[in-house]
């Protein structure tokens, strides 16, 4: 189309003037000026609506090479191409863009035209979808709205109890919450709405036709109704969100996000609440209520007039005349409720039946219960708090005794709240210190063993998944979630022993000779003798396991291992399974002339023994959960 032969700028305007009649759009750029933009003018990207340069832009491309590029860009319904050619114009290295719309009618037959926008929308989709979810990914935030300013209602939803979810029912159950949790908001969401699995259990939502004065009652509807949603094969979970948002009137979208993501944490404490709020102000971030509220629950009416009137002038009471009203009431506002009074002897369903239905629905660990009956034998007493009341009063009462017991209550739920979300934080410091240490290691490890970055990471990501099925499948093993956790901390230094195996062997090109395999198998006993020789620490829990795991995760379930050839269960079963998820990881990603394998052939070469003998039942696991291990190998590692 263009020669590279240096042009005048008359002769260069010449051209683009006859070019202007075929292409929709003609460009000429200095170098300078490619992405970046001059100085008070409009970058080159700005064509396509973004806020960012492109990641493939082929003007860079074709001025970095010197030679023509050209590429299709999908932008809204329609498909468009781009050729970028590097001119000389006047000694001058520039770059000619041309745009047109392609007219699939013109280059492709109905059929193949079809074909061509579909293969496009589908690398797109994928590019920007979460697998597991459906919604759109971080990375679709970050190339399409992080960086921009819009007016638009901003919301970080967490989901709660995600982790326990995960720890009590193996990771399935976390994976099916998200994805339920995902079904059941973009039913409510319009055509310009964006949900987003911003990371983790955290959902961003982006809602640009909303009103500042609509925002919370339409968070409010969809805690609701994520409340009300039911977990296909997990019935007895409990599904909630703690949901922070803000209004912003052409305001950048990430400075927005994070502000949500902080209203976000304050909603933690309660759990399963909204938090709005348009500007920062520190004073606004105090709860709302300074009255807590009382729901009175009694058949009797006058029972209730007189409570209510009683405790009027210090509280905001609600009255339900059943048990069934009070229930009721509770699904529909669990955190309105600070306390609930209830009689015991009611039509229809009794008090102790109230108090078992919301024990099973989780309703008490937020929301206390006082029990009042005129009855104070021993047994109905201790029948109420076995089920699980927080106090009990016997009639006739003192309203001062009332109102004080009501009042200790309330504040002993509300320092007990204050603790769990202490304790939360300390966990997720702790988590996070963990994950940064792995982090280093993972990076000491490339650099002395020559191993890839994410091995170390993903030998800990898939401890952790196997462990946690094992638990679910089986009594034979009695793990705790803190014992899980020890393991899969210590399974990053299940090669440490190899820092002390010379370079000439560790990272030599050429084929190992058997003498070089046998300094080699060295590293789990030099890995254990590091940590023997920790005496400070050589009791503690986390250096036992860790020698377990650095000496006997090479041995087999048929005693063909090494170093010292144990058989079946005499291998520690933290050793059993690091051992299992390095064979897998290996096969996954290759090592030294071994090519990578899929990740289904890798599971089939370990459960047919062509990798190893392994436990039976570590092999299940592995053979039940390959699809999940799967998507988290294929998750890119977070990063320091």
């Amino acid at each position: 189309m263009m020669s590279k032969k240096d042009r005048t700028r008359q002769q260069m305007e010449e051209e683009m003037r006859q070019l202007r009649k075929v292409f929709m759009t003609v460009r000429l750029m200095k170098a300078d000026e490619v992405q970046g933009g001059k100085k008070g003018s409009a970058p080159c990207y700005a064509q396509w609506r973004r806020s960012r340069p492109c990641e493939n832009c082929v003007a860079r491309q074709a001025l970095e090479k010197n030679t023509r590029k050209t590429r299709l860009e999908y932008f809204g319904q329609e498909l468009y191409e781009i050729t970028a050619s590097c001119v000389q114009v006047d000694g001058q290295l520039c770059v000619l863009e041309l745009t047109r719309k392609i007219d699939r009618s013109v280059l492709l037959d109905p059929e193949n035209g079809e074909r061509l926008l579909n293969s496009i929308t589908d690398e797109r989709e994928k590019r920007y979808r979460d697998p597991l979810t459906g919604a759109y990914n971080r990375t679709y935030y970050d190339e399409n709205y992080r960086y921009r300013s819009i007016t638009a209602g901003v919301a970080m939803l967490d989901m709660d109890d995600l982790k326990f979810s995960n720890d009590v029912y193996g990771s399935g159950a976390g994976n099916s919450v998200l994805e339920t949790a995902v079904s059941t908001i973009r039913r409510g969401l319009s055509e310009k709405d964006r949900l987003i699995r911003y990371d983790g259990g955290r959902l961003l939502l982006l809602l640009p036709d909303i009103r500042q004065e609509q925002l919370s009652p339409r968070l409010e509807q969809i805690r609701l109704q994520l409340q009300a949603a039911s977990v296909p094969g997990y019935s007895r979970i409990r599904m909630s969100a703690s949901i922070g948002g803000v209004w912003i009137d052409d305001e950048n979208v990430d400075d927005a996000v994070q502000h949500a993501e902080r209203l976000m944490h304050y909603a933690r404490i309660q759990k399963n609440t909204v938090i709005t709020e348009r500007q920062p102000e520190p004073h606004a971030l105090q709860p709302t209520h300074s009255r807590q509220s009382v729901l009175i629950v009694d058949d009797s009416a006058m029972n209730r007039m007189l409570l209510s009137q009683m405790l009027n002038s210090q509280f905001d009471t609600a009255e339900a005349a059943s048990g069934e009203d009070c229930l009721r009431l509770l699904e529909q506002n669990p955190t309105g409720i600070s306390v609930v009074l209830l009689d015991i002897h009611m039509t229809g369903i009794d008090g102790f039946t109230v108090l078992e239905a919301m024990s099973q629905r989780g309703m008490l660990e937020e929301i206390p219960v006082i029990m009042i009956s005129s009855e104070d034998n021993v047994d109905t007493v201790r029948r109420a708090f076995d089920l699980g009341a927080s106090d009990y009063i016997s009639r006739p009462f003192d309203a001062r005794v009332v109102y004080q017991r009501i009042t200790n209550t309330i504040r002993m739920y509300a320092k007990q709240r204050r603790l769990s979300a202490m304790v939360a934080d300390q966990v997720s410091q702790k988590e996070k210190r963990s994950q940064m240490m792995i982090g280093i290691l993972s990076r000491v490890v490339e650099r002395r063993n020559g191993e890839s970055r994410t091995h170390v990471q993903h030998i800990s990501t898939l401890t952790g998944m196997l462990l946690d099925h094992l638990v679910q499948k089986t009594e034979t093993y009695p793990l705790t979630q803190e014992m899980r956790r020890t393991i899969s901390m210590a399974s990053v230094l299940h090669d440490i022993g190899k820092m002390e195996i010379g370079e000439q062997v560790l990272n030599s090109p050429e084929p190992r000779t058997p003498e070089d395999e046998e300094t080699m198998r060295q590293h789990t006993l030099l890995g254990a003798r590091m940590l023997e020789e920790l005496d400070a620490y050589r009791d503690e829990d986390f250096v036992r396991v860790a020698y377990q795991i650095c000496r006997w995760h090479h041995e087999r379930y048929d005693g063909s291992g090494y170093p010292d050839q144990l058989v079946g269960e005499q291998i520690p079963i933290a050793a059993q399974v690091v051992g299992l998820a390095d064979a897998y990881e290996t096969l996954t990603t290759g090592s030294g002339s071994q090519p990578p394998v899929p990740c289904a052939a890798a599971v089939q070469m370990l459960c047919t023994g062509e990798a190893g003998a392994f436990n039976p039942v570590l092999l299940d696991c592995l053979r039940e959960i390959e699809n999940e291990i799967d998507d988290a190998m294929r998750r890119r590692p977070e990063t320091l």
